[in-house]
């Protein structure tokens, strides 16, 4: 099964980055079960921290295909409402897998090692 093309992604971000209030940091990627039921291990409010986040996460190359990994953590965005909007796991501190069931193609961040740095921040351990 093939994924969508790294323009539609990109589209779906800004329009679902275009209306987070908030994001969270939660337990286990890709199967770690409902957001609603996952540990949670950092929140980010301040809208500079919220555009850092959204940078490093929307940046890169999409890598036509998905890492066989499940991913370690997934940073979840909600809007003013406190609802869930998108989702994507964390694979390695390299790549984000935005929405991996509907898109299945990962990004290759363009700075994994400042995602990483700021992950740490809210105290995400990554491998």
């Amino acid at each position: 099964m093939s994924g969508a093309s790294g323009a539609e992604i990109l589209g779906w971000l800004d329009e679902v980055w275009g209306r987070t209030a908030a994001a969270v940091v939660l337990e286990g990627g890709d199967n770690g079960g409902p957001l609603a039921e996952r540990g949670l291990i950092g929140e980010v409010f301040d809208a500079e921290d919220l555009t850092e986040l959204r940078t490093l996460t929307t940046t890169g190359t999409f890598a036509d295909d998905i890492c066989r990994c499940l991913g370690r953590v997934t940073i979840a965005l909600l809007d003013t409402e406190g609802e869930f909007i998108g989702s994507g796991s964390v694979h390695g501190g390299t790549d984000v897998s935005w929405e991996r069931d509907r898109f299945r193609n990962n990004l290759e961040v363009a700075a994994p090692e400042r995602l990483v740095a700021f992950l740490e921040r809210l105290r995400t351990r990554m491998p």
